[in-house]
């Protein structure tokens, strides 16, 4: 049976969120306009990078 090991960035994010929740910090909130402009970067990220290959 394979093991499966995180990536490294992966562990310290997980790591920083524990962290945090131990300390008694506040987790950030994300709103719909948050996930809205995330989701217009990366769709504009690819149509930009499909442009290129054209290219």
């Amino acid at each position: 049976m394979r093991r499966f090991n995180p990536s490294p960035e992966y562990l310290q994010v997980r790591a920083e969120v524990r962290s945090n929740e131990l300390a008694g910090k506040p987790m950030p909130r994300t709103t719909p306009k948050d996930v809205r402009n995330a989701n217009a970067r990366r769709e504009i990220e690819r149509r930009r990078m499909e442009r290129d290959a054209r290219e």
